[in-house]
């Protein structure tokens, strides 16, 4: 055998260079094949029992999901379906969430260096129910496990938090890794919030769309739903995905909104937008029935109510406010100095302030019954509620007031809304010239009724005016009389309240004139015979003490002081038979020496009374004489009785 020859050394090595080449290039193409080969294999392979089990122990509450793939490529697609999120221990629903299938793909470079950006995402069949359970547990805080600092996280809607806030203070969540989505498609799916006492409010999608081309331009989302029912159409323009990471920086959305004959436009920002909180901005309303919107607030009006709106509207956690505002409401204008809301915290009622004026408000166009022609019949219901949600404290104006055949001007209102109380801080309105302050409340009561207890004043009353709105025929006395009065009444409306209210008051009159005449009727002055006097004499003071109960009264006593003579007086009435009795005769230290001071009588109806002379006996003296009824006065109408002159002389 012929003998092997050696190599070379350097031979040798060059060898072996070779052949180390070869095993790690196999070694890397063999693996290279079994990645390759592992990365296509993944697609066949279900996650979804895995994600399930890693998604338990990360929200520490069971997860399940039936299916999940993964497809590579330049485009990794992931697709879910059957995904099951528990509700907590006490929830209304064995599940919080429902996912029937969901779908989207995801740019692997992006994985590598984000944002993310992902497109063709789909979901169908996606049932949120977010809830407080009976004992007042929120069921979208989780227990977070395995991830650094977490130990709880809400859903997109913030938790009830306490105190006010504003757009500035909102802090919205960090928003700079927000992935790009190029374009969303959501069918059939639904978010329900239940609350603590079982009201539940249901916002149905079915279907939600968004498209954009790319990170830096705008973004369009579409929403066709409904909410508790009613049909709502949203079309949003954004801006750009590359925007939107701007965490402190307030992105830009435009709103147009429908629900029927409803239609609402918003044109502002939003410093947390993911959540729609910290939103600021002009947002504006037109309905020709109002019915869409009452709808949506859960409530119902029996009539349609045409309505403008338009103002400057922020929302920040708990908080609503709309101001600048201003608006017609059925050919009613207003304008709005300020519409707030502050929700309740948890077990709480909301709280509203409101600052509003018209400029006509005609009453008869809310309250009338539907149909009605006759503003007579204009009524409106004392509904006190020992519960009430939300509490007000609302100041409301108006030039002018339209009540059922009334017409006011110049009417003010501060009043706030309490458990079992409505308190009318102050109430301010000319009628026919004359001024009328009241302040009081209006309390629960029992049947339905409520309780109406107030301080009334009048001042700059007109007699002549008065007396040819009431239907009174011409009256001997003229000027301006001013009144203070206590009135009380247990009643189911307003006006059964002033049908059949408690009334205790002071009349009083410090400048006027009285027809000659009466001095010389009610003294039986014996001049009479021969001529009759002509013209009036000043009135120094006037001073009555009226009381009444159902509009049926008496005003006494009555004290008229002129320079020719001092009237006593007593009277009786009946307002809802339009009758009064009125007895009335002359003090005859203050009468010359031709008066008999025989007293004198007009009674009958408002519009034809007949005049003859009063029964003359002790009974109708002390009747004059009357004075007790000073000394059982309230104390705010006394003190005002006592500022006039004739107090004293009744007094005594």
């Amino acid at each position: 055998m012929p003998e092997q020859l050696e190599l070379p050394p350097s031979q040798q090595k060059r060898n072996l260079r070779f052949w180390l080449l070869c095993a790690g290039g196999g070694l890397c193409v063999v693996t290279v094949a079994s990645a390759v080969a592992g990365w296509m294999a993944v697609s066949h392979v279900n996650l979804g029992p895995f994600v399930g089990r890693r998604a338990t122990a990360m929200l520490g509450r069971p997860v399940s999901v039936e299916a999940l793939s993964v497809t590579p490529g330049r485009w990794v697609k992931v697709a879910l379906s059957g995904v099951k999120v528990a509700n907590i221990p006490g929830g209304s629903q064995p599940d919080m969430v429902q996912a029937g299938k969901l779908e989207a793909e995801v740019k692997l470079s992006s994985l590598l260096h984000g944002p993310m950006v992902v497109r063709h995402v789909a979901g169908e069949g996606i049932h949120v129910l977010v809830e407080r359970t009976p004992d007042k547990q929120p069921n979208w805080r989780f227990q977070m496990h395995g991830l650094p600092g977490a130990h709880e996280a809400a859903s997109p809607a913030h938790p009830p938090t306490s105190g006010i806030t504003s757009p500035s203070q909102v802090v919205p969540d960090d928003r700079s890794a927000y992935p790009t989505a190029l374009d969303v498609v959501f069918r059939n799916s639904d978010v329900t919030y239940r609350t603590a006492h079982g009201s539940s409010f249901r916002t149905t999608l079915n279907s939600v769309n968004l498209q954009t081309e790319n990170a830096t331009t705008p973004v369009k989302f579409a929403v066709d739903g409904a909410y508790n029912g009613q049909p709502v159409q949203l079309t949003v323009t954004m801006q750009s995905f590359d925007a939107l990471r701007h965490t402190h920086t307030p992105y830009g959305m435009g709103v147009q909104g429908q629900s029927e004959d409803l239609k609402f436009t918003f044109d502002g920002t939003a410093t947390d937008p993911i959540n729609a909180d910290g939103l600021a901005g002009k947002i504006t309303a037109d309905t020709p029935t109002s019915q869409p919107l009452m709808a949506i607030a859960g409530m119902s009006v029996p009539q349609d109510i045409p309505l403008h709106m338009e103002g400057q509207f922020t929302h920040a956690g708990n908080f609503w406010s709309l101001t600048q505002g201003k608006g017609m409401v059925k050919n009613n204008a207003l304008s709005i100095a300020l519409a707030e809301l502050n929700e309740g915290t948890r077990g709480q009622p909301d709280h509203v302030k409101a600052d509003m004026a018209f400029d006509h408000l005609n009453l008869n166009d809310f309250l009338a019954a539907k149909g009605a022609s006759n503003p007579a019949g204009t009524d409106m219901v004392l509904d006190v509620s020992q519960n009430p949600d939300p509490l007000i404290d609302a100041y409301l104006s108006a030039k002018g007031v339209t009540y059922n055949i009334y017409h006011f001007s110049d009417a003010s209102l501060t009043a706030a809304v309490t458990p079992g109380v409505m308190a009318v801080k102050n109430l301010s309105l000319a009628y026919l010239g004359a001024t009328m302050t009241a302040s009081g409340q209006i309390a629960a009561a029992d049947h339905g009724k409520a309780h109406v207890q107030g301080a009334v004043a009048l001042t700059k009353v007109d007699i002549d005016r008065f007396r040819r709105a009431l239907g009174f025929q011409a009256v001997p006395l003229q000027g301006q009389v001013d009144m203070q009065m206590t009135a009380s009444a247990t009643q189911h409306t307003v006006n059964a309240v002033v049908q059949q209210a408690d009334i205790a008051a002071a009349v009083a009159m410090t400048n006027g004139a009285l027809d000659r005449k009466i001095i010389r009727a009610a003294s039986a002055d014996l001049r009479m015979l021969f001529h009759t006097p002509q013209g009036t004499t000043p009135v120094s003071c006037l001073l009555g003490v009226v009381s009444s109960h159902g509009g049926v009264g008496q005003a006494v006593p009555l004290r008229i002081k002129t320079a020719e003579g001092t009237l006593s007086a007593n009277a009786r009435f009946d307002l809802n038979r339009r009758w009064f009795d009125l007895t009335f005769g002359s003090q005859g230290k203050t009468t010359g020496r031709f008066a008999l001071d025989i007293p004198v009588q007009v009674s009958g109806s408002f519009s034809n009374p007949h005049i003859g002379l009063a029964r003359w006996s002790a009974d109708g003296r002390a009747m004059l004489a009357q004075s007790e009824r000073l000394n059982a006065l309230p104390a705010g109408v006394k003190q005002f009785a006592q500022r006039n002159a004739c107090y004293r002389a009744i007094a005594q």
